[in-house]
């Protein structure tokens, strides 16, 4: 089946600009009963529906790599009509370029002859019931735009349909299409009435009104056939409603509600009820989007946006509403096996399986922070989520699929976008670095699962890893051989959200204020050492020799300007003007030893120091697996330590009532209340207990009998080595 013969990119005159929404019915006429696969491609987002059958979801991709889906759908003998719903953001955020619109498919039937394909006679209409322009709320800077939907709104006339100037998408989406749930089971866990009270924007609205709180509905559960009918007190402005999905979920909202007459509804979504209702706003941020019912049933799925939650809040301006259900059609992505892990220590047993949990819901068209706040692929987030994940599920596709999207991001600068495939105006450097490290992994793990290493892939991102090598060995100072931070405004400083590791974003480092930093030094230095291991392991020693040299040379320079003896631990930071080491954290030191260089008495007084009372700043949960694999260089003295903290850290979160693992073991109070309560970097337990907690050295810890379920017996056995 030979694509794009006839299809043409295509798309409404005078809509190729922000935050649009199109609606396009076609036909098709099969001369007999199957299977019809459609291929398509859309910037940003398409639903397309066939007799009944839904599929959504285009693949986050760059506008010169477009990717398709090839799609199935049952199709009846004669005419079938077919319904594409499309999205297009139009401008860029932490997960989408802002580039040309455009749509382009072709649909075959089952001996390869083509039904249909998109060309200048297709009908556009602007989807109306949505509001269309930059006048929309972001949910948030990163994330995008949230949506206003009016139900009572008819379809306009058609619009001319023009030919788009875009590249013919030239390959299929590298990962599984996530699978649709149905309506995800919920509870109408509290009702009440509500009074506004004013607001410039849905979020605000909501988060302001007055709640008059009134009967607790525990036990009202959803989906409904019946519905429960609520009513709201005489003198109030409507009805309120809470659902509790019952933990951490992510997918496409889901509504089935009846009002007696028209009415707005504003629909709120958050991880959590720390201000007795869902926080909809909170610094700028909207979680919160508009609904106008008409009167009567109203039934309503919308594709375009994933929502990440646990709670639902509506806000029905009318005197009474039945609801049936609210909530959301859970969106996952297909893991074939899974490793199951058991403990005598059910602490350990529970925090296994709530991070297999966290990185499932951080894993959709590419690996996510967090499903609620941004939804956007960072190479040190990732990086975590893919150690755990090559353990958890033994998944390739994914890993592989999301390191090519970040390769594909390489500036003119040599550094990689802050995220991918997006397009943001300031970068991380030590982010870049860690690129490296985590291209190093992926070919050593797809030769432990498969028993064959992905050398062709690995080759394929070989020029972005060594653009981004040199551009630092090129940025070496000549006399200490060590590495300053990046001066410039358009470089963010930062290591980890701890005191004096995440410099101000934007700001340009005066010559005073120009330190040379260790941490930054240290991801270089094992992303060199990783780089030279890939090259080694792809059978060219003479390119590796070179890196080789300049991790041990960066390393002789980390020891001899930061190490502190009287302290017996390393700086962070050293003053390029006045030679002062300041600022000491667990982090800078587990990244030294991480780098292998710190030996002999000084990694002795390092490790001791990761676990003693050293006045060290304490490593985040993000960055913590650099301590614990600092840490288990000598795992039969300190393995206990490791397998202890997690206990603590992350139990701590189960004992707040976690289903999925926060962001920073503040919760939701960091970052001015915008903390994230699933982050995808947090499943790092997963990988302590599959490398060490079942087997060490060939034996038991001893620390905890553990048992391999029957789903790792049939995977496998042992995890692996």
């Amino acid at each position: 089946m030979e694509l794009w013969k006839e299809a043409k990119w295509i798309w409404a005159e005078g809509y190729d600009s922000v935050n649009v929404y199109l609606i396009l019915e076609g036909r098709f006429t099969a001369q007999k009963s199957g299977r019809v696969t459609a291929a398509i491609s859309a910037d940003t987002n398409y639903s397309l529906e066939i007799g009944g059958q839904m599929q959504f979801g285009q693949y986050a991709d760059y506008p010169f790599d477009k990717v398709y889906d090839l799609l199935s759908f049952d199709a009846a003998a004669g005419e079938n009509v077919f319904t594409l719903k499309l999205w297009h953001q139009g401008d860029d955020s932490s997960t989408v370029r802002g580039e040309r619109a455009g749509v382009i498919w072709e649909f075959f039937d089952e001996e390869g002859n083509l039904l249909s394909s998109s060309g200048e006679d297709a009908v556009f209409r602007p989807l109306a019931a949505y509001d269309i322009g930059p006048g929309v709320e972001r949910v948030s800077g990163q994330l995008g735009y949230s949506f206003r939907y009016d139900a009572r709104r008819p379809l306009p006339p058609p619009v001319l349909t023009v030919v788009q100037d875009k590249p013919l998408p030239a390959r299929e989406r590298p990962v599984k299409k996530l699978t649709l749930g149905g309506d995800e089971p919920a509870a109408l866990s509290v009702s009440g009435s509500f009074t506004e009270k004013g607001g410039d924007t849905t979020a605000r609205r909501m988060q302001f009104a007055g709640i008059a709180f009134g009967e607790q509905n525990l036990r009202r559960r959803l989906p409904s056939a019946e519905g429960f009918l609520l009513t709201a007190r005489e003198g109030e402005d409507g009805v309120f409603a809470l659902i509790d999905t019952g933990r951490e979920n992510a997918g496409i909202l889901s509504l089935d509600l009846e009002v007696p007459s028209d009415a707005e509804v504003l629909v709120g979504w958050g991880e959590h009820l720390d201000d007795l209702r869902v926080r909809a706003y909170v610094g700028g941020r909207n979680f919160c989007a508009s609904y106008y019912a008409r009167a009567g049933r109203n039934v309503f799925v919308n594709p375009f946006r994933r929502l990440g939650m646990r709670y639902l809040e509506l806000h029905i301006y009318a005197k009474e509403a039945r609801i049936y259900y609210a909530g959301i059609r859970a969106t996952d992505y297909p893991i074939a096996r899974e490793m199951e892990f058991t403990c005598a220590d059910s602490l350990h047993t529970r925090i296994f399986k709530v991070s297999k949990r966290t990185l499932l819901l951080c894993m959709h068209e590419h690996y996510e922070d967090c499903p609620w706040r941004e939804q956007a692929l960072y190479t040190m987030d990732s990086r975590n989520q893919m150690l755990c994940g090559y353990l958890a599920f033994r998944e390739l596709d994914f890993p592989r699929a999301s390191l090519r999207l970040m390769a594909q991001s390489i500036r003119d600068d040599n550094m990689l976008e802050l995220c991918s495939p997006a397009r943001v105006s300031i970068t991380i450097p030590s982010f870049s670095a860690i690129f490296l490290t985590q291209v190093w992994e992926y070919l050593l793990y797809s030769e432990k699962i498969t028993g064959t290493p992905d050398s062709q892939t690995v080759r394929e991102l070989l020029p972005a890893l060594c653009r981004i090598a040199d551009e630092f060995i090129r940025r070496r100072d000549p006399d200490t051989g060590l590495i300053s931070c990046f001066p410039e405004a358009k470089y963010w400083n930062f290591y980890e959200w701890q005191d004096g590791l995440a410099d101000s974003i934007g700001r340009t480092v005066g010559a005073d204020d120009l330190t040379f930093d260790a941490p930054l030094c240290a991801f270089v230095s094992f992303g060199l050492r990783s780089l030279a291991d890939t090259l080694e392991k792809l059978g060219e020693g003479d390119r590796a020799a070179l890196y080789r040299t300049a991790h041990l040379d960066l390393n002789e320079s980390v020891n001899r300007y930061f190490w502190d003896g009287d302290r017996g631990v390393y700086a962070t930071y050293l003053r390029r003007a006045s030679g002062e080491r300041f600022h000491y954290a667990e982090l800078t030191n587990a990244l030294v030893v991480y780098a292998d260089a710190a030996e002999g008495g000084r990694l002795a007084s390092v490790l001791a120091a990761l676990t003693g009372d050293a006045g060290l700043l304490p490593v985040t949960l993000s960055h913590s697996i650099f301590k614990y694999d600092a840490l288990m260089r000598e795992p039969e003295k300190y393995a206990r330590f490791v397998f202890r903290h997690i206990a603590e850290q992350w139990g701590e979160m189960l004992y707040q009532n976690a289903t999925a693992f926060w962001e920073t073991i503040e919760g939701a109070h960091e970052f001015g209340n915008a903390g994230s309560l699933c982050h995808g970097w947090s499943a790092i337990p997963i990988r302590f207990y599959a490398e060490y907690a079942v087997k060490l050295d060939g034996k038991t810890t001893g620390l905890y009998e553990c048992a391999l379920g029957e789903k790792q017996k049939e995977n496998g056995g042992a995890p692996i080595a």
